[in-house]
C-alpha cells in the first residue's frame, strides 16, 4: 500500500491519501509515522482519502485496530473519511468503527469533507 500525507498547520488540518491494498498494520504504522512528524497536533481534524484503496481485513484485525486506535484517546478532532461510491462490506465495517470511537463521517467527495470541517477549499488548494 501507498500512503502519503500533508499536515497543514494554518489550517490545522492531516490530510491522508491511501492507495492501493492494504492491511491494519498498515494503517498503524502510517498513523505512527504521521505522529512522528515535528508537525503533528492530535488536535488538527483529519480528512483520510480511501477513495483509491482496498482494504484486506478481517475480523481479528478490525479488533487490533480497535485497541490500538483507543489508546490515542480521547480523540479531540474530526475525521473525514473519503471513500469510493463502491466500496466492500470490509471498508465499510472499518469506516463504522471509525465512526464509534472518533468523530467521524464518511463521505464520497473532498467537497463534502470540506464543507462538514467548516474549511474553504480554495484555502486548502493555496496550501
Amino acid at each position: 500500500m501507498k500512503f502519503r500525507y500533508k499536515i497543514l498547520p494554518d489550517l490545522k488540518l492531516i490530510k491522508e491519501y491511501y492507495y492501493g491494498y492494504f492491511k491494519w498494520n498498515d494503517l498503524i504504522q502510517h498513523s505512527l509515522s504521521t505522529r512522528n512528524d515535528p508537525n503533528f497536533d492530535e488536535t488538527f481534524n483529519v480528512i483520510s482519502d480511501f477513495s483509491q484503496a482496498k482494504v484486506l481485513l478481517n475480523i481479528k484485525d478490525l479488533d487490533d485496530y480497535i485497541n490500538e486506535y483507543e489508546k490515542y484517546s480521547p480523540i479531540l478532532n474530526k475525521c473525514a473519511i473519503i471513500v469510493s461510491e463502491s466500496y466492500d462490506t470490509s471498508m465499510a465495517m472499518l469506516f463504522e468503527i471509525q465512526v464509534r470511537i472518533q468523530n467521524a463521517k464518511v463521505f464520497y467527495t473532498e467537497s463534502e469533507a470540506f464543507r462538514w470541517l467548516n474549511i474553504d477549499p480554495i484555502t486548502v488548494k493555496k496550501q
